[in-house]
This record gives C-alpha cells, sequence and structure tokens, in this order.
C-alpha cells in the first residue's frame, strides 16, 4: 500500500517540474511553512465555598485533587467557613456586591433564589442537553423556581432507624421489618424495656424533626413548601402526631429525657455505648458505628402510620451569579454532580447520594460494615422537601420552642401549637405579601 501512495506523489512532482524545465528556469524549492503552536489554555483560577467538619474538608480536597487531574487548565481554591457563620457572611457578601465564592455549597436554596445570588443553569444544560433525571426527584425541589433550575443536590438526608441486633436478640424479639407502624414501635420499645436489655429502647431527635411524624400522619403543614398560602399546624392530627411521640418519653419512658435526644451525637453515644437499641439518624452514623467493635446492627425504614414518608432534603452545588469565570465554575459543579465526584463522596459513608446511580452501585451498596443499605435508597423515594421560604426557620424555632415543655411533660401539644398557632400564621401573611 506504501508504493501505491508515492508512485502518484512522485508523478505530480514531475509533472510540476516539467514545466520550469521546459522554459530553461532552474525549479524553486519552497521551504515548509513554519507553524505556530496554538497557546495552551489560559489557566484559570475559582473558589468553592463550603463548611464542614474535618473530615468533610479533607473528602473536598481529594475531589480537588482528582479534578484537577481531569482539568488541568481550572485551579480551585477553598473557602470554607463552619457552618454557624457561613451563610450569614456570604449573603451579606452578596448583598453588599463583594466578591463570592465561584462555586458554593448551598441549602435550602430556594430561600435565596428570588435574591438573584444564583446563576440560572437551564439555559447551560439546555445547550449541552444535560439531563437531572438521575437525581432522586424530591432533592431538586429546592433548587427549582418556576421552570428554572439554580443547583444540583448532593446528597439527601434520609433518616432510618438503626437497631442493635445483640440487644435484640438478648431480649427474644424479632427484628423490627419494613412496613412496621407507629404501635408496632411502640409495642417493641415496651418489650424491650420490659427485657431490661438496655437503659433506653429509642430515640429521636425532638429538635425539627416533629416535621416528619406529621407528614406521616397525614399533615402537610404548609400547602406549598416553598410559596406557602396556609399551614396545617392548627390540624388536630399535627399535635395527634407530636404528643404520641411525647408520650414516649413521658408515659412509657422507653426513651431517654428531653435533653438527652437533642441532637444525633447523644443518640449516638447511647447507641454505640449498648445503651440504646433503637437510634433514629441518617447515614452520617454508618461510619461512627462501623468503628465500634463488637457492635452488631442494621436499619430498618421509618415506622408508619397514616402514610410513609421520609425527609428529601440535603444540601447542593449552586454558581454564583456574579462570578467572572461561568464557564469553568459550570464544569466543576458538573464535575461535583457526575458519577465520578458523588462516588468520592459516598465513599466516605457519611450521607445517600443525590444520584441514583451512585446510590445503586457497589460504591454505597458495599459498604462495610455489610447492612441493609436499599432501605436508604427506598426511604428517600419517599421523602418530601422540608419548607424553604422566607421564615420557614423562624416558624420552626417557634415550633421548636414551643413544644420543649410538651418533650418535658409539662404541656400537652395541642395548647402548646395553639399557642403559637397566631404567630406563625402572621409570619405567613408577611410572605404572601412580600410575593
Amino acid at each position: 500500500m506504501r508504493a501505491h501512495f508515492y508512485r502518484p506523489c512522485l508523478l505530480i512532482i514531475l509533472l510540476l517540474a516539467i514545466p520550469a524545465c521546459s522554459f530553461g528556469a532552474s525549479p524553486i524549492v519552497s521551504a515548509p511553512p513554519t507553524l505556530t503552536p496554538a497557546p495552551p489554555p489560559e489557566k484559570v483560577t475559582i473558589t468553592w465555598g463550603f463548611w464542614g467538619d474535618p473530615w468533610e474538608v479533607e473528602i473536598n480536597e481529594r475531589i480537588i485533587e482528582v479534578f484537577e487531574a481531569d482539568y488541568p487548565n481550572i485551579h480551585i481554591e477553598t473557602y470554607h467557613r463552619p457552618y454557624d457563620t457561613y451563610f450569614k457572611e456570604l449573603r451579606a457578601k452578596f448583598n453588599a456586591g463583594e466578591p463570592v465564592p465561584d462555586v458554593l455549597f448551598w441549602s435550602e436554596a430556594a430561600i435565596d433564589i428570588p435574591n438573584g445570588y444564583f446563576m440560572e443553569l437551564t439555559p447551560l444544560m439546555k445547550v449541552e442537553n444535560y439531563s437531572p433525571d438521575d437525581f432522586i426527584p424530591g432533592l431538586l425541589v429546592h433548587f427549582k423556581v418556576g421552570q428554572g433550575i439554580y443547583g444540583l443536590p448532593r446528597d439527601s438526608d434520609t433518616k432510618v432507624i438503626f437497631y442493635n441486633k445483640r440487644l435484640f436478640n438478648q431480649a427474644n424479639l424479632p427484628y423490627p421489618k419494613g412496613g412496621w407502624t407507629w404501635d408496632d414501635l411502640r409495642e417493641t420499645s415496651l418489650k424491650l424495656k420490659e427485657a431490661k436489655v438496655a437503659p433506653y429502647s429509642f430515640a429521636y431527635e425532638v429538635n425539627s424533626w416533629w416535621m416528619l411524624w406529621m407528614w406521616q400522619n397525614n399533615i402537610q403543614i404548609f400547602d406549598n413548601p416553598l410559596f406557602p398560602n396556609r399551614t396545617d399546624l392548627g390540624n388536630p392530627a399535627a399535635a395527634e402526631a407530636v404528643q404520641f411521640f411525647a408520650d414516649l418519653i413521658n408515659v412509657d419512658q422507653v426513651t431517654p429525657p428531653y435533653d438527652m435526644m437533642l441532637n444525633s451525637e447523644n443518640i449516638a453515644s447511647l447507641f454505640k455505648e449498648g445503651k440504646l437499641a433503637m437510634a433514629f439518624g441518617n447515614h452520617a452514623l454508618v461510619p461512627a458505628f462501623a468503628q465500634v467493635e463488637d457492635l452488631e446492627w442494621d436499619v430498618v425504614g421509618l415506622p408508619q402510620h397514616e402514610q410513609r414518608s421520609n425527609v428529601a432534603a440535603g444540601a447542593g452545588y449552586v454558581i454564583a451569579a456574579n462570578t467572572p469565570h461561568p464557564d469553568a465554575a459550570w464544569t466543576f459543579l458538573k464535575f461535583l454532580s457526575s458519577f465520578k465526584g458523588q462516588a468520592i463522596f459516598a465513599e466516605s459513608g457519611i450521607a445517600v447520594p443525590a444520584l441514583r446511580s451512585v446510590a445503586q452501585s457497589d460504591v454505597f451498596m458495599e459498604q462495610r460494615p455489610q447492612h441493609n443499605a436499599q432501605v436508604f435508597l427506598d426511604e428517600a423515594e419517599i421523602g418530601q422537601p422540608t419548607p424553604a421560604f422566607p421564615g420557614s426557620n423562624d416558624i420552626i424555632e417557634l415550633m421548636n420552642e414551643a413544644l420543649v415543655p410538651v418533650w418535658q411533660g409539662q404541656q400537652d401539644a395541642a395548647s402548646a401549637i395553639t399557642k403559637i398557632l397566631p404567630q406563625i400564621e402572621a409570619i405567613l401573611a408577611k410572605v404572601q405579601v412580600k410575593r
């Protein structure tokens, strides 16, 4: 084949040389053109803002390392602040028109989208035919306003019940199974108490997550989690849900007291020490429990009542509307939300990935110690978005404060909620006026 290639070329050269020779002129040999190499793309530096504990910072640094290897022309710097100051500081910068990180880790984005803080991603997604269909649907709610998408979720704060298998075995009780009910939870807790295998049968976080029990009792709380017009907190079923779980503390006495259930760290400590048979919590507890030798545990979905329900909430990534590097920021955000980006985070075991493909992969499903990881996926699919509108956090804080005497057995739930209902309705009225 090489011979056939050169013969035509040689023939062409000879034919071109003939006219020059026939006129008595010397053949002119042109120097080959000098090719100027294209300059390498200019390296761009963008900043990634996030909060998080040291272990989360370490994971993010690993993500940056992998990203910069794949995209050597984009350098990532970090802007890390404690959770308590992160949002306050950045909202002040946004409002003052000051520079902010190009890509931001953000929660309850729907509250800030109307302020113009974030770039709309929909046009970029349309150009590239980027589909969000792999994300667990409920997790996108906080990042959408109208037809626009302004961010992509990282994870889901799905709740489950962890149970200590050894304590159940000692009490000769069957392990909890999917489809169990509030009544099953109460009956199991009482039997564990009677068997005296641990000081406490069950524990749950009292603050904020009363929303879950209301959802399960067919109370939506607000008619729309982002743009509410009314609240269902005045419905008797809302108080009934709270009262059921308050009675587990004060009547049945199967849980720790109120002040020991203010956060997941206290609950996790009791569970790790073998002082608690069943613990309400999220996937962040998995690596914590995995480090405890001889702790035999598994997970089951939340007990149901009028309906099954869980939470579809978690933080995600947005791009600052005033970024000077939108293309680089979009490239980085896509990586963070890609299979590779989410798989790096999922390997840590601290959260349920927002992408179904990652959640269903061995990266998530085969984590050690072996447990029923499918429970997290099933519960994530029935998740409801938490309220996220101007004033929603004020309402949640009002409820948290009002319910303290209920958890302490000093007041019934119906009276506590009725007392603050006018304040809640006043906040909702202000929200409607601003819209």
